[in-house]
């Protein structure tokens, strides 16, 4: 059987990271034999140069030059680089490739998506309707059209409260003028309207998953941040298992019949003592190799997914009590191959980039934590 030819987008691994670089990270551990093309948006994706990275890295045209744009590169890498998967990671990407299955399926890559009226309903926009059909809460949330329109919905919130962007980027703001200023940012970077929301106080959650499409979930982790950053990000998170919150996403899947990966934000409100929606991505999150350093490895299960037509075997859950710190490393290229994405939007190979001086080791190269293969991971019998 021949190796598996996989793209996968989305590889910074900054502040804010991407998921790319861990799925990358996930499904070398299940098909090590692979071949993985990254597509990436800027030469500085540091994921590009992680030791266990892509096979070879191309730049893309922004989803927002349109279908004809995206097509005319992704012919053309796959002349020189075919591959058959396409793991999509950024929400515009997907926002562009629900539109375009027909365009796909013509081509012969296979994808994982949801449908374009799924990916529509949990919209910002449209997340209070979504979470009324389903039974669960929301925050109170009014749309603004400008910064007037904000500060309306302030007077009845009070602060601090949160603003959000149509698309990405959400801001709290403790004073008018911070919501002032937060709100014109945001209409600047995303267009109208923006999202005015009360603040939850509570502990924050996520889960992570697949849907089977028909309403069912192929497998699910849900985690309590135990670190958030300045921006919101989760820095650290631990396993758990509450029927309330597995109640939860199990409703909001079954009711958007979700297909492929998925992201649930939420949030246990200390008032209500009930989780409270807060957002869900058409992806999978930054911390999608965490489970699989567990065992249950979610991008090995999509494609396994994308192989087959059968009804995907169930992943066990990971046991509660395991936690992730994200841990910020440095990672080495060459300015030849800078110049090669940059001047040809295109590199072969990590590997043939000079590295060191003869008889020094790359300490990238190491293996590393044994005591993870002694640490229970999954729940027995699960």
């Amino acid at each position: 059987m021949s190796p598996l030819r996989i793209a996968v987008s989305g590889l910074h691994r900054g502040e804010n990271p991407q998921p790319g670089a861990s799925i990358v990270r996930s499904l070398r551990r299940r098909f090590p034999s692979a071949f993985i093309a990254g597509l990436v948006y800027d030469a500085l994706e540091s994921g590009i140069y992680m030791a266990d990275g892509p096979d070879a890295v191309y730049l893309m045209p922004y989803p927002t030059s349109g279908a004809p744009a995206f097509f005319e590169r992704l012919d053309a890498i796959r002349e020189k680089s075919p591959f058959d998967y396409l793991i999509p990671t950024l929400d515009a990407e997907i926002e562009l490739l629900v539109h375009l299955e027909e365009d796909l399926t013509a081509r012969g890559l296979i994808t994982c998506l949801p449908g374009k009226e799924t990916l529509d309903r949990r919209s910002k926009s449209h997340l209070a309707e979504l979470a009324r059909q389903c039974g669960v809460a929301v925050p109170e949330t009014q749309a603004a059209y400008d910064v007037a329109g904000a500060l309306a919905a302030a007077k009845e919130f009070g602060y601090p409260l949160m603003v959000k962007g149509q698309y990405y980027d959400a801001k709290m703001a403790a004073s008018e003028p911070d919501l002032a200023a937060a709100a014109s940012h945001l209409l600047s970077e995303w267009g109208a309207p923006v999202l005015v929301q009360r603040c939850v106080r509570g502990l924050e959650f996520n889960a992570l998953g697949l849907g089977d499409g028909e309403g069912g979930i192929v497998g699910l982790c849900t985690i309590r941040k135990t670190i958030v950053s300045n921006q919101g990000k989760g820095l650290g998170g631990m396993t758990i298992r509450d029927p309330r919150l597995d109640d939860f996403c199990r409703r909001l899947v079954c009711e958007l019949r979700w297909h492929g990966p998925f992201e649930i934000e939420a949030m246990l409100d200390e008032e209500r003592g009930a989780y409270v929606l807060i957002e869900i991505n058409p992806r999978f999150p930054a911390w999608v190799d965490f489970p699989a350093m567990l065992g249950v490895n979610f991008p090995a299960a999509l494609i396994a997914m994308m192989e087959s037509a059968d009804r995907p075997t169930p992943l066990p859950r990971c046991a509660p009590g395991h936690f992730y710190l994200r841990h910020q490393v440095e990672v080495t290229g060459h300015v030849e191959q800078l110049a090669a994405l940059s001047s040809s939007a295109a590199f072969d190979t990590l590997k043939t980039a000079p590295t060191s001086s003869p008889g020094s080791q790359n300490p990238a190269t190491a293996s590393a934590f044994d005591t993870l293969k002694t640490a229970p991971t999954s729940s027995p019998g699960s």
